[in-house]
């Protein structure tokens, strides 16, 4: 994980804890939303190249924030945001360095099933929305779609506006087949760095966070 997520980490957490421990309402037993600053590692994902090598996907350390709120008694809504600074490996075809810079984002809402439980409770998760590809040389543009997550872990409640999560989660992103990534116009012509083949790429991650619930 790069030093820029870290310290953002870090900086989210000591706000949160900050006003985790200001002086507490006489109603805080009933939490409104609850604050999760993650860290995670990301693994897996490749581009299929057509007629051409695949280029993966250099697995990292990635950085997350999920809020939630109740849904009911065993549910919970949640807003993920979820990033990872990264590369592609692209074999020295496009670019001298073989390894092209690029940030993999996840910007997604859905729910959370709690199963029963106190001190744990075990649950899964199901989130729809956007994957933001962005690579590094500003001359190529991003690229954005459509993108699932499917996640299952467990909350470890310490107290009882405070806790840990732990959760593994699946990351996938529907790519039209054909399409054209990562491109930039010279002289009236656009020349793109890949063709993609397939249709979807996943991504894997072991996740841990503080939970935070006002």
């Amino acid at each position: 994980i790069t030093r820029r997520q870290t310290s953002l980490f870090v900086a989210i957490s000591v706000l949160v804890t900050g006003a985790y421990f200001a002086p507490a309402r006489a109603s805080e037993a009933n939490y409104r939303f609850e604050v999760s600053p993650v860290l995670g590692y990301r693994v897996g994902g490749n581009f299929e190249q057509e007629d051409g090598p695949e280029f993966d996907v250099e697995e990292s350390g990635a950085f997350g924030l999920t809020l939630n709120g109740p849904a009911g008694n065993d549910g919970l809504w949640e807003f993920l945001y979820a990033t990872q600074d990264t590369e592609i490996d692209t074999a020295g075809l496009f670019v001298d360095d073989p390894l092209l810079d690029v940030d993999i984002e996840y910007y997604q809402f859905g729910g959370v099933y709690l199963f029963e439980g106190e001190r744990t409770r075990p649950f899964v998760a199901l989130t729809l929305g956007a994957s933001r590809f962005d690579p590094a040389p500003p001359e190529f543009g991003p690229e954005t779609f459509f993108s699932a997550s499917l996640a299952a872990g467990t909350y470890l409640n310490l107290a009882e506006r405070f806790g840990l999560r732990l959760e593994a989660r699946v990351f996938t992103t529907f790519v039209d087949s054909d399409s054209d990534l990562f491109c930039v116009s010279e002289s009236g012509a656009a020349t793109c760095l890949i063709t993609i083949d397939g249709k979807t790429l996943n991504q894997w991650e072991a996740r841990a966070g503080l939970v935070f619930r006002f």
